[in-house]
């Protein structure tokens, strides 16, 4: 069996998701033989992060600072070396490049993890299986980005969900739903907290594989009243920190 992830060279999460790849790749056993990052790596997130701190995100501005120090010197490719785990780097997963790497290797399947990229069909039928994605929200109805902080922020249950991915945005069938907090108004601890309950569902589904060599049916990802939320503006940071979330 062999499985890709795919996940963003730099984002927000703490240390930049290493923590959570390497959780991954260590229960994996073997099963993964690739991790592809998506280059996205841009100084003008110094601004950003800087500005953050000034609004008051302070958790979220100075994880993006070291999060680009932790980028440059890539972090996950010394996870995969640790690992024995193939690291390649890619401007985009449709690229002509990334493709023929997909196509060559032959994956049964692969995992996107947190990264902003919309799949075309060619990178979505290079792997035997399909490709799946880590939406962090609850589907059918909780859609878009951010969807977790806000669900805090409301006082609902924030999670995340791993759905089959086709062109459409947070489209594809429902693979498995997961709960993590619905009363945590720390949302780095929120994210530290999400690190187990992602690390085990995606064992739990290789296992799935590896037992019956094909993906759990999944559940119609449909919803006659879909939430749809995106990343905050300063506005929107400065009325989650106005209703008690601490950023």
């Amino acid at each position: 069996m062999k499985v890709v992830l795919v996940t963003s060279q730099l984002n927000y999460m703490p240390k930049n998701y290493s923590k959570t790849i390497e959780g991954i790749l260590a229960s994996s056993d073997g099963r993964i033989t690739s991790l592809i990052e998506i280059e996205n790596l841009d100084y003008s997130y110094i601004k950003s992060g800087l500005g953050l701190i000034f609004y008051g995100a302070r958790n979220f501005g100075s994880q993006l600072l070291k999060n680009l120090i932790r980028a440059r010197f890539s972090s996950k490719k010394s996870l995969c070396d640790k690992y024995e785990v193939e690291h390649r780097m890619f401007k985009s997963i449709n690229n002509k490049e990334a493709v023929s790497y997909l196509n060559s290797e032959k994956f049964d399947l692969l995992i996107n993890l947190r990264t902003r990229c919309i799949y075309k069909r060619k990178a979505l039928e290079s792997t035997r299986l399909g490709c799946l994605n880590i939406h962090h929200g609850l589907l059918p109805k909780y859609r878009g980005t951010m969807c977790d902080l806000n669900a805090l922020s409301a006082g609902r249950s924030a999670g995340f969900s791993i759905h089959m991915m086709d062109e459409k945005i947070d489209n594809g069938d429902i693979i498995r739903v997961v709960e993590v907090s619905s009363s945590e108004r720390d949302y780095f601890k929120y994210l530290e907290q999400t690190r187990d309950f992602e690390v085990d569902a995606i064992k739990e589904l290789l296992d799935y594989i590896s037992e019956h060599n094909s993906l759990p049916k999944g559940l119609v990802n449909k919803s006659e009243d879909s939430i749809y939320t995106k990343t905050p503006d300063i506005s929107a940071v400065r009325d989650y920190i106005r209703k008690g979330m601490i950023l």
